[in-house]
């Protein structure tokens, strides 16, 4: 057994991504490309979510289908200058600022109508409005936070993803992704002072 054929037989999962794509430009493109697929829809998926925010599933996963059709053909052009996952959620990064602001001049309050359409933790008319202004006071406030800020904050407090995690995803520090947080949540608290 050849040792390509040995690394096709593993489970993804467990298969690293050179080999993949080693694998997918000695033409076993449709196996290797459906496993690096797996391996990373998702977290494409959370990505391009985060930066779109809440409402907004049908347009992440548009994302990560227009990310995937891009890497499929531009596979070849990897050059392994950073890993695989880098330049996979820059790609994605990039697509999702796009379609966000591209979207933003078309529709400027979509996230306003997504979430007044949203059930209200109470139960009774009061609580209902008192919970929906809350929700929407904080979601304005959020949407006016700059981007590295915006996504981190719906990265880990709305999507719970660890420090960790999105530090790979924004192939960024650690330390950096909990500055992002802590100057964040400060001009959150600001800005829901400044409208309480």
């Amino acid at each position: 057994m050849t040792r390509l054929a040995g690394a096709l037989s593993l489970d993804p999962r467990v298969r690293a991504d050179r080999d993949l794509i080693r694998g997918y430009l000695e033409g076993h493109e449709e196996e290797c490309f459906t496993a690096l697929v797996e391996r990373y829809r998702e977290r494409v998926f959370r990505l391009a979510a985060s930066i779109l925010g809440p409402g907004a599933s049908l347009e992440a996963e548009d994302v990560t289908q227009e990310v995937f059709v891009q890497v499929y053909r531009k596979l070849g052009s990897f050059r392994s200058e950073s890993s695989f996952s880098t330049w996979l959620y820059r790609i994605a990064q990039r697509r999702a600022l796009q379609l966000r602001r591209r979207a933003r001049y078309r529709h400027p309050h979509t996230h306003d109508a997504v979430l007044e359409a949203l059930p209200a933790a109470g139960s009774d008319g009061l609580d209902s409005a008192l919970a929906r202004e809350r929700r929407l006071a904080l979601y304005a406030a959020i949407e006016a936070l700059s981007e590295p800020l915006r996504s981190t904050i719906y990265l880990h407090y709305w999507l719970g993803e660890s420090i960790d995690s999105i530090a790979e995803l924004k192939s960024a520090r650690p330390g950096t992704i909990k500055a992002q947080l802590h100057r964040g949540r400060q001009r959150l608290g600001r800005l829901l002072e400044s409208i309480s």
